[in-house]
């Protein structure tokens, strides 16, 4: 077969999306044209389009570069493959180099600007996608990266009416459906939200933790439960745990017969005291050969429930501390007239950490000017150094090893004035024991949840005050605030 033939050939399987036939015949191709770029660049493509790890694409990627040194599109394929392998700097040179091989190339372009928003260079990114736009106004890719980008910077307008803009063209795009459902939730629009919110699990979603539900019984749609029995599951963060548990005494309300909520061990002596729940399994746990009518996933009650900002259960605290814990901690934690418990870190697992978390102790330092304050340090694993070890000047005190789970969280938290957290778990827990809780929050990608523009939260009424950034990476101004507020709050303590 003549080598343009063979190209074809590869093209058609490309555009049919036989990937991977596309791969072992880019890989004959590479054997009889061993000098010829395009079929290892097939190779990589091929790859990538199976959804491979994209280390794998590289190599391919890279032999199609050396091979067609002056090629646009190998380059522009190179870089996005750089970008998904973590190789951020590389990544944004290689795209350069396709702009300057090819001004106006929008797929290097876009490429380029998803790289930008990676190294926080958000006015760059948004300047890239534009350019992609202005070469071609219907290149969707690069809308729909726009639109995320406004979203994570606050412009929620401009974002829904990308988001818009692009379903109207690719209604089955899963991951972006959810994405517009977060923002409505941001702003409560929850009737809106929560059905989109729902796809979190849809077969097709690209991104996403994936958590195989209860597949012996019927999931529960929103039907009548009265004298039925019912599984409820847990997922995502233990921050989203405590935030939606409200629900549960809602469902007694409906007249469920018996509730079973499997929790994670670290949440489960905290739940075992929850209004309306019979029983509290740790994961992992045998079930005893229990059976049930249905089940549900936690975060899925606000919609089976229809819940939305006027009907959300707000009622705190809706959870206890364990009695015994409180005693055990009574009788260890330091005195003070003002006991203030602090968290700068959150887990550097979070797919927004490098913005959500302070850079460590040392940026609180402003606060440890404010007297009269017994500060407790709340920091485990990450950032926990910082708070067994804090400098002379920064008195914190930490709890130490018998500090095990959550329901030792609660009883410390009960037993404190006010809690100053970023956006974690903890702050959640404060909320949901009705403590007061300040919340130091980042301008960019802040989380659905505390929505945007107001400065308390409707999930924790009367308890909760929120400290914006002004821009993504000022913390300083942040907590300059927040000493400001303390100095006043500990004024009146006095």
């Amino acid at each position: 077969m003549k080598r343009d033939a063979f190209v074809a050939r590869l093209t058609a399987m490309f555009e049919q999306g036989r990937f991977a036939e596309l791969e072992q015949a880019a890989r004959e191709f590479t054997r009889r044209f061993p000098r010829d770029g395009f079929g290892w660049q097939a190779v990589g493509v091929a790859i990538k389009a199976m959804g491979r790890p994209a280390q794998e694409a590289l190599p391919p990627l890279r032999m199609a570069v050396a091979r067609m040194p002056g090629d646009a599109e190998a380059h522009a394929n190179l870089g996005l493959v750089l970008m998904e392998a973590g190789c951020l700097e590389e990544g944004e040179a290689v795209c350069r180099r396709a702009l300057a091989l090819q001004p106006g190339h929008v797929e290097a372009c876009n490429h380029l600007g998803m790289i930008l928003q990676l190294r926080g260079r958000h006015a760059e990114a948004e300047a890239c996608f534009r350019a992609a736009l202005t070469v071609r106004p219907d290149f969707l890719d690069a809308l729909r990266n726009l639109g995320l980008l406004v979203n994570k910077l606050g412009r929620l307008e401009e974002a829904e009416a990308c988001y818009r803009r692009v379903l109207a063209s690719r209604p089955e795009d899963v991951d972006l459906l959810c994405d517009l459902g977060y923002l409505f939730l941001s702003q409560g629009r929850m009737g809106e939200g929560w059905p989109l919110h729902e796809l979190r699990y849809h077969p097709r979603r690209v991104r996403g933790e994936r958590i195989v539900g209860e597949t012996r019984y019927p999931m529960w749609q929103g039907e009548s439960l009265s004298g039925k029995s019912l599984l409820i599951l847990p997922e995502q963060g233990y921050g989203d745990q405590i935030q939606f548990a409200r629900c549960l005494p809602l469902l007694r309300a409906r007249g469920v017969a018996k509730i079973t909520l499997v929790a994670f061990p670290a949440l489960a002596a905290l739940f075992a005291s929850l209004e309306g729940v019979d029983r509290v399994v740790s994961v992992g746990e045998p079930d005893g050969g229990e059976r049930f009518d249905c089940w549900a996933f936690l975060l899925s009650l606000p919609m089976r429930l229809g819940l939305d900002l006027a009907t959300l259960p707000a009622r705190l605290p809706c959870l206890q501390a364990p009695r015994e814990r409180i005693a055990f901690w009574a009788e260890r934690l330091p005195a003070g007239r003002f006991r203030v418990g602090v968290q700068w870190m959150g887990s550097a697992r979070h797919s927004n950490d490098g913005q959500r978390s302070l850079p460590g102790l040392e940026a609180l330092r402003p606060l440890w000017s404010v007297p009269g304050i017994t500060w407790v340090g709340l920091q485990k694993e990450r950032g926990e150094e910082e708070a067994r070890c804090p400098p002379p000047d920064q008195p914190l005190y930490y709890p130490g090893e018998a500090w095990r789970d959550f329901a030792d969280t609660a009883a410390i938290v009960t037993q404190l004035d006010l809690v100053i957290g970023v956006d974690t778990a903890l702050v959640h827990l404060a909320g949901a024991l009705g403590k007061a809780c300040w919340v130091l929050l980042p301008a960019y990608d802040t989380d659905w949840r505390w929505m945007r523009g107001r400065d308390d939260s409707p999930w924790y009424p009367g308890v909760m005050r929120l400290f914006r950034q002004d821009r993504p990476g000022a913390w300083q101004p942040v907590v300059e605030r927040v000493r400001e507020a303390l100095s006043g709050m500990a004024g009146e303590g006095s």
